[in-house]
């Protein structure tokens, strides 16, 4: 039975791109004999949702940067920018990244809201598509640089709409309590007073409202912004050029099929954007990788606590913990959990936490799984995106590999930590004040 794009089962084993997760922990311990839990991406599919995407979009002239802040593993930057997709990075680590990936200067773009002199200063040597400036005086910080390299940067405000999304109040960015952003009115102003900045090509627009969106209503609420705050710079003689509407593209994570309608979304865009004559640009993350990735992680533990009257609870912990995967504990965000190879039984509550010395370190509360024992495996659903990216040493815990599969074949892409490496930084190095 399919449990989820690119998931199946297979004599009742999950697979994932045609490749049987219960062998997967057993090879990858041939080259890391202590692995209990790893990450694994089908590279196919992430390909394919590319190319459906670019599909989408691409008939009505839309440019389509990769946000590499989802997923930044290179070998899936290589599928995303043979898919044909730019970068979109939010540091000076992210423009390098997406550099050594292959992606040529004009498909970078630079976002983020804390822009530094290194940023400022690749851009104006290495070369970028445009940069988001999320504040006035960013602009004067680029112009300098763009000044001394002897080129002109492309330049889009980033505007807070005041647009509330539903949602965690964490990936909502365009309502008016968000840290992104200047005011329409600062926007109009610093775009008709552009020569103020002789060195910046200062004619884009970046909209951002948000992210996991599965209603398309906000962001075709910022497109008509951006379409309005274009028209009334054109009336101020500043007409733009390019406008970014961002990314927020969500993904189903309870299975229930409620799919964010990429293909409808893109056409109603066309339709209120195609007059403005101007490029414009969506960034896409989530929505492209998401699905595509799984925790597997080992079962170490199944207690059994009595609660009084209340009958007992069932805690499965397992080898994979918050430091891993965070989002629920940062966002009581919810992915399915499964057993790679289901035991016979009839599904029971479970709590499933991970083993770090935390009550945070819950991934599901109640979770109906079948009968578990020590050293099964289980599966984490729809973790491509946001997973690895936010993983961290805490409790002195080393990062998980990552293995990708195409076309059947199984790769070890980013080998896990050794405990030992996490002295490698340790120093006993003077100071000069």
């Amino acid at each position: 039975m399919s449990v989820a794009e690119g998931l199946s089962r297979q004599s009742g084993v999950l697979a994932l791109g045609g490749v049987a997760l219960d062998r997967v922990l057993p090879a990858l311990r041939r080259l890391e004999p202590g692995a209990a839990a790893c990450w694994v991406y089908d590279l196919d599919l992430i390909e394919a949702r590319a190319r459906r995407f670019q599909a989408a979009f691409g008939p009505f002239g839309v440019r389509s940067a990769y946000a590499l802040k989802a997923n930044a593993l290179p070998s899936l930057l290589a599928r995303v920018r043979r898919a044909g997709l730019a970068a979109e990075a939010g540091s000076i680590g992210e423009l390098r990244i997406a550099q050594r990936a292959g992606f040529a200067a004009a498909d970078r773009i630079l976002n983020g809201n804390g822009r530094t002199d290194a940023e400022a200063a690749f851009a104006a040597h290495e070369g970028v598509h445009s940069i988001n400036a999320d504040h006035i005086d960013e602009l004067t910080l680029l112009d300098q640089h763009a000044a001394r390299a002897g080129v002109r940067v492309r330049v889009a405000l980033r505007v807070n709409p005041g647009i509330p999304t539903h949602g965690h109040a964490y990936v909502a960015t365009g309502d008016d309590d968000a840290k992104f952003g200047v005011a329409p009115a600062d926007a109009l102003e610093a775009w008709a007073a552009r020569d103020r900045w002789p060195a910046l090509r200062l004619d884009g627009l970046h909209l951002h409202v948000g992210s996991q969106l599965l209603d398309p209503g906000p962001l075709e609420r910022a497109a008509d912004t951006a379409r309005e705050l274009a028209e009334e710079s054109a009336r101020r003689r500043a007409p733009l050029g390019f406008v970014n509407l961002g990314g927020g593209f969500g993904v189903d994570y309870s299975g229930a099929g409620a799919e964010f309608p990429v293909e409808s979304h893109a056409g109603r865009l066309a339709r209120r954007l195609s007059a403005l004559g101007a490029e414009w640009l969506v960034e896409p993350g989530r929505w492209l990788v998401a699905p595509a990735g799984v925790l597997l992680a080992e079962v170490l533990w199944v207690k059994h606590r009595s609660a009084g009257g209340r009958g007992g609870r069932r805690f499965v912990v397992l080898a994979a913990g918050m430091n891993d995967l965070i989002r629920p504990a940062l966002y009581q965000a919810h992915h399915r959990i499964v057993p790679v190879r289901a035991r016979a039984g009839a599904e029971e509550p479970a709590v499933v936490v991970g083993p770090v010395c935390e009550s945070a370190d819950v991934f599901e509360r109640d979770a109906a799984l079948p009968p578990l024992e020590r050293g099964d495996v289980v599966a984490i659903l729809d973790v491509g995106a946001y997973g690895v990216v936010m993983s961290s040493n805490y409790n002195g815990r080393s990062r998980l590999a990552e293995l990708v599969v195409s076309a059947g074949r199984l790769a070890r892409a980013r080998a896990g930590e050794e405990v030992e490496a996490l002295g490698a930084r340790e120093r006993d190095d003077a100071v000069e004040l």
